[in-house]
């Protein structure tokens, strides 16, 4: 069927206008450099027609109204790469919360969005529970103090009397040995030898007493580690006593000095800073606020600490196994260099998706470009044959049809301000890449973006030549060539 006239005009107007735009965008730096006035030589012969060429002009202005962009050809595997689909997300290990341990009046000292490294101050948290944590120390405390002495005091009881033992047991056995006996003597002796068992059973019950405190002691110091993250060394270091605390001047612990404090007893709030380094990506209660115990303070989140999720096939689940090489490849369009790829190895997913048929794919990127951000899509290409040999490809896309042939546009190796129109001689494709079996050495540059405009005005000018292809050194080939 015949198309319309007035449409087939229609279609050759708008190319020839295309036409006349790149011409006028590469030629309007030449006409300020023309003269404004001309003497012909009549004996100056008639110059001849520009001869036809396969190459197009496109200075830096038509590069920028046409939104012309390039990329490389390159060696890779075309016949056996998958494709997924996929995008970034963060690893489990990226997120760190940061809740109330108790209830208590919060504040602040970041905010939200707010860079922290690892050690920097998060919130304070005064907590009256915090305070009867530290009554219950300071009760142990004076415990341990208490049965230090009472220990001390039994263990000097049961000495004394032992020596006293000892004592009466060498004269009572002198006096026998000069033929007399003291009645009185050897009743003391016997007294004191009665007392003997009930001494070393209060030793043993004192003894008992003090690791019974110590045990109380430590179970608080675990509490309060766990309570304000300081060490357990560092809480129950005895620092030295404050001058002005008139309380402490009355409390002697020996020779007059005064009675050491011990660490926990100066934390009047909960100090909490950050473990690692992240952004501040949720912050859970205004400032000065009240929380509650387990109550959100602050989520930290590290921007570097992503992976990319794909699904494939349940039906391709032979295709992968854990280590194979994969790249993730940004999407078409925008400002995204295409072959800006990200290299690493892939993980299985160890339980499908029964409803969508689907598996998990996983890859932890070797480095992270600006653009790979959380929830960014792009697309996961895995080699499931290693043995194939790579090819040289270019972008599918930046092949377009003109009538019976496609083309693509090559930037001249030696006027980086035209192109070489190129009629594609292609092979094998993964609907992304396609192979190019000529007319392209690796390296070089093809036009992506604004094909389209070249491929309407080289064809509307009628000055390409017909039935034949170029070679990678930009010669031409007549189709009756060989």
């Amino acid at each position: 069927m015949n198309a319309n006239p007035l449409t087939r005009k229609c279609s050759a107007t708008r190319a020839v206008m295309l036409a006349g735009l790149i011409a006028f965008l590469a030629l309007s730096g030449c006409r300020d450099d023309a003269p404004s006035s001309a003497v012909v030589d009549a004996n100056q012969p008639e110059p001849t027609a520009a001869a036809s060429t396969n190459r197009i002009d496109i200075p830096p202005s038509v590069r920028q109204n046409l939104g012309i962009t390039f990329v490389k050809a390159e060696q890779r595997a075309v016949r056996s790469m998958i494709r997924l689909p996929g995008q970034f997300e963060f690893r489990p290990e990226a997120r760190r919360e940061y809740n109330a341990m108790l209830p208590g009046r919060v504040r602040l000292a970041v905010e939200q969005f707010q860079t922290v490294s690892t050690g920097d101050l998060l919130f304070e948290l005064d907590s009256p529970e915090w305070h009867r944590v530290q009554s219950k120390l300071a009760d142990a405390f004076k415990t341990c103090f208490c049965c230090l002495p009472e220990l001390d005091a039994a263990r000097a009881a049961k000495t004394e009397n032992e020596a006293q033992i000892e004592f009466l047991k060498q004269r009572i056995e002198r006096l026998t040995e000069a033929g007399s006996r003291d009645v009185e003597l050897e009743a003391e002796l016997s007294k004191l030898r009665t007392k003997a068992p009930r001494l070393d059973a209060e030793v043993r019950a004192k003894k008992a007493d003090m690791q019974s405190a110590l045990l109380a002691y430590d179970v608080l110091l675990g509490e309060a580690q766990s309570l304000t993250g300081v060490q357990r060394e560092q809480l129950e270091q005895l620092l030295e006593p404050k001058e002005d605390r008139s309380l402490e001047r009355l409390l002697e612990q020996k020779e007059g000095q005064p009675l050491a404090t011990p660490y926990w007893s100066t934390v009047d709030h909960i100090v909490v800073r950050a473990d690692t380094a992240g952004v501040i990506n949720q912050v859970g209660v205004t400032n000065q606020g009240w929380a509650e115990t387990g109550d959100l303070i602050v989520e930290t989140i590290d921007p570097t600490a992503l992976r990319f999720h794909a699904d494939a096939l349940q039906t391709d689940i032979t295709l992968f196994k854990d280590g194979q090489s994969g790249r993730i490849v940004p999407p078409l369009g925008g400002s995204i260099n295409l072959q800006d790829t990200i290299g690493g190895r892939i993980d299985v997913g160890f339980q499908a998706h029964p409803e969508e048929r689907t598996m998990p794919i996983y890859l932890v990127p070797e480095r992270l470009p600006r653009w790979a951000k959380a929830g960014v899509t792009a697309y996961l290409e895995v080699g499931v044959d290693g043995g194939e040999e790579p090819v040289l490809a270019i972008p599918e896309a930046a092949v377009v049809r003109d009538g019976l042939d496609k083309v693509f546009f090559r930037r001249d190796p030696n006027d980086p301000d035209k192109v070489i129109r190129v009629v594609a001689d292609l092979g094998v494709t993964d609907d992304r890449w396609v192979e190019v079996k000529s007319g392209v050495r690796p390296d070089d540059e093809i036009v992506l973006g604004g094909v389209y405009p070249l491929m309407l005005a080289s064809s509307s000018t009628g000055e390409m030549q017909q039935g034949g292809h170029f070679h990678a050194d930009g010669t031409f080939h007549a189709s009756d060539e060989h």
